[in-house]
């Protein structure tokens, strides 16, 4: 079976964290405010560049950014949940049905015909934008014509068409 580009990849339904729980619970179990083990910052990376992937394919339903917090959240909860669990207790399927259900909450299917959704094309160009911003040398920027309040005002105006709101900043 051919997977198409950003589609999200099915894992084993045996988590990781079932296999090597006293691994997981130093990278996650110590974790305080503002500090995490260089593996979990790691980790972190990894997601936000698979997700900026989906999201230039369009299939993407929120920004990176929240795509990211929702996911991590999921994957940390569920993950201390079972390790915190017997071994002889766990449920393995408990993983995957919030894999699946977390994925579906952050993706959209594949389009039915050439076209998709305007949201889905706002996400899609916002995140190309911040791709071609932050991923080449600092001169790859001035390949892009415009000034950086320009730069600004487009990706509000993409994720206002891709209906987020900037909550967490306050403005709507």
């Amino acid at each position: 079976m051919r997977r198409t580009v950003g589609a999200p990849k099915r894992r084993s339904t045996s988590p990781a964290c079932a296999q090597h729980p006293a691994f997981y619970m130093l990278m996650y179990g110590t974790v305080r405010p503002g500090q995490q083990p260089p593996a979990a910052d790691e980790a972190h990376a990894l997601l936000v560049r698979l997700l900026g992937r989906v999201a230039d394919a369009g299939r993407l339903r929120v920004p990176v950014e929240q795509a990211t917090r929702v996911i991590h959240a999921a994957t940390t909860g569920a993950t201390l949940a079972l390790v915190g669990e017997e071994p002889s207790e766990r449920d393995l399927t408990t993983s995957a049905r919030l894999r699946d259900t977390v994925i579906a909450s952050v993706t959209t299917d594949p389009p039915a015909s050439s076209g998709s959704g305007l949201a889905s094309r706002a996400l899609a160009l916002d995140a190309a934008l911040e791709t071609a911003l932050t991923t080449g040398p600092p001169a790859a920027s001035a390949g892009i014509p415009l000034r950086d309040t320009e730069r600004a005002l487009l990706r509000e105006w993409l994720q206002q068409l891709a209906g987020w709101t900037h909550r967490s900043r306050g403005r709507r």
